[in-house]
């Protein structure tokens, strides 16, 4: 498929996207186009939601629990109102903060966004009203606990909770791995030339793994030179047949395109803007190109196609897979390149910076990034300005217990005296004076605690007299300062 049709499919599945999105409320990625007709799971999700409001899907990372999902409410969408998909890999609340807002300005509910009391108002807001669907994706094992007071919850409307774990889920859809008719049905879905010996081999190599055998077909469709025999010979020699793949197919990618698979992996938290990719890239001129080289081998999706930008996604299992492929040497030096473009990337000026903060999924995308800095024991002025950035965004939205961590972080690190202002450059003690800054606001804006904050604030002024520049910033703190009467 050539770079401008698949464009053109892009749009087509944008228009779509926005037909529905104008008759409800709803963050609903549409299905692929190859999904297996799963009669019997989709027959239970519906028996389950009519009969007990409450369903569940559960199996291994791979398995096609999401696809389920999406396909049952793609197909049953007339029947409501509100359609929302809540990503357990991250913070819950904030999950819960992106729903409000959709329900402020489209229903105009009036539902606080505060993160600490925004799970509460939305239940309150739904419990009464029904034609609502809430699907809570994505949950690991052990991980249940972050839904058990909605598994107890009393509504009017349906619930599905996807999860790799049975622990206190209700009315349980099990997806076991498929047989060897679903595995053929699905190969002939996605090859090209599909043939009975194809469809067999991937039917039988996946050992039932959707995943694999989506990998494995596009592989096949796009690597040129690669025929079934050869394939078949390096398949019985590979432990691990996903990262065969993902391997065979960086020997096939650009230099530019395989840089930016691995920063996919470092930035994954299950979706992505182009926009975010434009910010981290070394590659700009050749990120159109590069994302398509990528997506033609299923490795990312795209599920979302706006007017300013597209959102895509990558599963968890090629995640870490590519991490393990990387390994911590080139691990690092990414995040490195990531974060230093990054640190190019943020605006300075506080108009600017609203702009880049308010771009979907760069919240997300940060905390993820964040969480690598202390995994993998980057610099820590360097890490700072991301979790800076961070601290700024749950000041902001009144996030404190998100903020919890940061400043635990930070308190650890200005007590052991690891923060050399001497050893520090220009941009450097910006850095440093501004989380001060963020530290201020957060003592005084969840504790009242104005001493801590005036503390915080003549020490991040006290640094930015020795700082050139970055006048937006440096207000911001000469302003809380004279709110506390000290200028």
């Amino acid at each position: 498929m050539s770079i401008i049709k698949y464009l053109f499919l892009i749009l087509v599945l944008a228009m779509n996207n926005s037909s529905l999105a104008s008759k409800q409320t709803s963050n609903l990625v549409i299905p692929v186009s190859y999904f297996v007709d799963h009669v019997k799971q989709l027959n239970d999700l519906k028996t389950n939601l009519n009969k007990y409001r409450q369903a569940s899907i559960v199996g291994t990372s791979g398995i096609g629990k999401t696809q389920l999902a999406r396909t049952y409410a793609y197909e049953n969408r007339d029947q409501y109102n509100l359609i929302w998909f809540f990503d357990c890999n991250l913070d819950i609340n904030q999950e819960f903060v992106k729903l409000a807002k959709q329900l402020n300005q489209v229903n105009n509910a009036k539902l606080a966004e505060d993160p600490k009391l925004v799970q509460k108002e939305v239940i309150s807001y739904l419990s009464s009203k029904d034609k609502w669907l809430l699907v809570f994706d994505n949950l690991k094992i052990g991980e249940n606990k972050k839904v058990i007071e909605l598994v107890e919850w009393e509504h009017n409307g349906h619930v599905i909770f996807a999860s790799q774990d049975k622990e206190k889920l209700p009315y349980i859809t099990e997806l076991a791995y498929f047989n060897q008719s679903d595995c053929i049905i699905l190969a002939n879905n996605i090859l090209k030339n599909a043939s009975p010996d194809k469809a067999d081999f991937l039917a039988t190599s996946s050992n039932g793994y959707p995943i694999l055998i989506v990998q494995t077909a596009q592989l096949l469709n796009q690597l040129k030179g690669l025929d079934l025999e050869t394939y078949k010979k390096q398949s019985l020699q590979a432990e691990d047949k996903i990262r065969l793949n993902i391997e065979l197919v960086i020997k096939e990618l650009k230099p530019s395109a395989v840089n930016l698979l691995y920063q996919l992996a470092l930035i994954n938290n299950q979706s992505f803007s182009r926009d975010f990719l434009s910010y981290i890239t070394n590659n700009k001129e050749s990120l159109n190109e590069d994302i398509y080289q990528i997506s033609k081998f299923a490795l990312i999706s795209i599920i979302e196609n706006g007017e300013h930008t597209s959102l895509f996604e990558m599963h968890d299992v090629i995640v870490k897979t590519i991490i393990s492929i990387m390994g911590d040497k080139k691990t690092k030096i990414l995040l490195n390149s990531i974060i230093d473009n990054l640190v190019l990337a943020t605006p300075e000026t506080i108009v600017e910076f609203h702009v880049f903060r308010s771009g979907k999924t760069v919240f997300e995308n940060f905390k993820v990034i964040a969480d690598h800095t202390e995994k993998y024991n980057i610099d820590l002025l360097k890490s700072m300005k991301i979790k800076s950035y961070l601290m700024i965004q749950y000041n902001n939205y009144s996030d404190y217990y998100g903020a919890e961590k940061l400043v635990s972080w930070f308190k650890k690190n200005d007590e052991a005296e690891k923060f050399k202002l001497l050893l520090m450059n220009n941009d450097e003690k910006a850095r440093y004076a501004d989380f001060l800054g963020s530290m201020a606001r957060y003592y005084r804006n969840r504790y009242s605690d104005f001493n801590k904050s005036m503390q915080y604030n003549i020490k991040a002024k006290t640094v930015f007299e020795q700082v050139k520049g970055y006048k937006d910033i440096k207000a911001d703190v000469y302003y809380q300062l004279a709110l506390s009467e000290l200028i």
